[in-house]
């Protein structure tokens, strides 16, 4: 069984996160401004509150390419497998999401159905770069790659 090393996962996981980050923050404020200034409105929010966001991000892209490795083995080092992992993301952060509209921040139909559309989107994307970098990497570490 491949041993995983834990710090190719974190490190790549960080470049997932980063790619979530900036997909999710340029099509939710494009496409869903509605949102922003729903939430915005409804009740006072520190604005601290930004780089604690980023950071559970960058754990969740983490958490994406550890669950890309461990199913990797099994099912294959491909785009899909991958895409599974990305689609395992975007479940976890849209049921967290969809408590904003349970806690009434958010009308459900205004804003959580077209941004649950753009984050599976930016979920696979970002979930891919972590994989293809994890998997490049690895070759990388084994000698694969000709040093040209």
């Amino acid at each position: 069984m491949k041993r995983w090393i834990w710090l190719r996962v974190a490190l790549c996981g960080l470049v997932a996160g980063v790619v979530w980050y900036l997909l999710t923050v340029v099509s939710v404020s494009l496409s869903t401004p509605d949102l922003i200034t729903s939430v915005q409105s409804r009740a006072p929010h520190p604005s601290r509150g930004g780089g604690f966001f980023f950071a559970l991000d960058m754990l969740m892209g983490m958490w994406t390419v550890w669950l890309y490795s461990a199913l990797a083995p099994r099912y294959g080092a491909k785009p899909t497998t991958a895409a599974i992992a990305g689609f395992a993301w975007w479940t976890m952060k849209t049921l967290q999401s969809a408590k904003w509209a349970g806690l009434g921040f958010v009308e459900f139909t205004m804003g959580l159905i077209p941004m649950g559309a753009l984050t599976l989107v930016a979920a696979v994307l970002a979930s891919m770069a972590g994989a293809w970098l994890y998997e490049r990497v690895d070759v990388a570490a084994s000698g694969k790659i000709s040093k040209a």
